[in-house]
């Protein structure tokens, strides 16, 4: 597993179109996923080998972005962009830290998981 950091955006680099509340709700129902009020999150799976350290962004009723780091697998990945953003979302932009490049979902996931389909969330 690579470890990444990444901002996680809308389509077009706008808003994911949850609320904050709602994502809050889904990602609580993750097991073994910590979340404080202020937003932030940590989500340790397989005893510390797969963990994902993340901060939700709100304003105007929706995620602004995600501020994303960590290490996991593809399927932990799936889960947690499902999470975020419910069902029904087609399209993400990442930006990859440190180096700022922004890129598509799909091109994201094809790098840092060689061999799996690369779905949308």
């Amino acid at each position: 597993m690579t470890p990444f950091h990444l901002y996680l955006y809308g389509p077009k680099r706008g808003p994911i179109e949850s609320s904050f509340e709602d994502a809050e709700l889904r990602l609580k129902q993750l097991p073994m996923l910590h979340f404080e009020p202020d937003g932030s999150f940590v989500w340790t799976r397989e005893s510390g080998k797969q963990q994902i350290f993340g901060m939700v962004y709100d304003a105007a009723g929706k995620i602004q972005y995600c501020d994303l780091r960590g290490c996991c697998k593809y399927q932990t990945w799936k889960l947690l962009c499902a999470a975020i953003a419910g069902e029904g979302v087609e399209e993400f932009e990442v930006m990859v830290l440190p180096d700022q490049q922004l890129q598509d979902l799909q091109t994201f996931e094809a790098k840092l998981w060689p061999g799996h389909p690369s779905s949308s969330c």
